[in-house]
């Protein structure tokens, strides 16, 4: 499979859109995932059904991802749409893409380091302004400076890591042995496991912890499909939230 370059751009507007804020929650909350990176890739380059099959295994991995203040632990964007797209193109299994999408995230933060560096000299011309009194350029420096540096240090790097590196990922799998690449295989089956202790350690905690143990018993002792369960969480969260609010509302009145 070849990658055109009108391909590779499409996966890179949608990787500068998962960060951002042009269709508000949509972006962050949606694009970014790795289930929906490796969807929306999977479309671009034919493979629907592959590509979300790739994507959802990536998204186990960052299943606890959370990004607080200006530290990160990963992209998983970078790695769903990245990591998908090189291994569609290489015909990678999803163990296999799993492994190799972990290192991209990882490197991809670098990106979001250089994002938030250039972004607090903004601020600086911001409050210049403000003590210059022109207030109405205050929409402008929050909003097009931001996003054209957003989208150099993202369109450009995911663009030319999918257009150029289907090459790099075919030559290093024809030198590496039948062995290491089974290295790959067992590491990829292995990091769901993290993904799934890292969302069971931000869950772990009394108030939580019985609706996940509810949703256990639902699904291998009363053979639930998971959609039921997940209609069922949806209502429980919504019943339990609006309960709580009602009764600050209460103590407020």
């Amino acid at each position: 499979m070849h990658i055109s370059f009108l391909q590779a751009a499409l996966i890179g507007i949608f990787y500068y859109l998962s960060w951002s804020p042009w269709f508000t929650y949509v972006g962050f909350f949606t694009f970014n995932r790795p289930l929906v990176a490796g969807f929306i890739t999977g479309i671009i380059l034919g493979q629907p059904l592959e590509g979300a099959l790739i994507g959802a295994g990536i998204n186990v991995i960052y299943l606890g991802f959370i990004s607080a203040g200006g530290a990160q632990m990963g992209d998983p964007s970078f790695a769903g749409y990245v990591g998908t797209a090189l291994a569609l193109v290489s015909n990678l299994d999803v163990a296999t893409a799993m492994a190799i999408s972990v290192p991209l995230g990882t490197i991809a933060t670098v990106l979001w380091i250089a994002k938030m560096t250039v972004n607090s000299f903004f601020v600086h011309w911001a409050d210049k302004e403000i003590e210059k009194g022109n207030l109405r350029r205050l929409a402008f420096i929050n909003v097009f400076p931001p996003q054209i540096l957003l989208f150099l240090v993202s369109f450009i790097p995911a663009t030319l890591v999918v257009f150029y590196g289907p090459d790099a990922v075919s030559g290093m799998l024809r030198v590496m042995s039948p062995s290491v690449l089974h290295v790959f295989t067992v590491i990829g089956a292995m990091l769901p496991a993290l993904g799934i202790a890292m969302n069971l350690k931000l869950i772990g905690n009394s108030f939580t912890m019985p609706f996940f143990v509810l949703g256990v018993i639902l699904s291998v002792y009363f053979k639930q499909d998971i959609l039921i369960i997940a209609i069922m969480g949806v209502v429980l969260a919504l019943t339990v939230t609006s309960i709580r609010y009602s009764g600050k509302k209460d103590v407020n009145v």
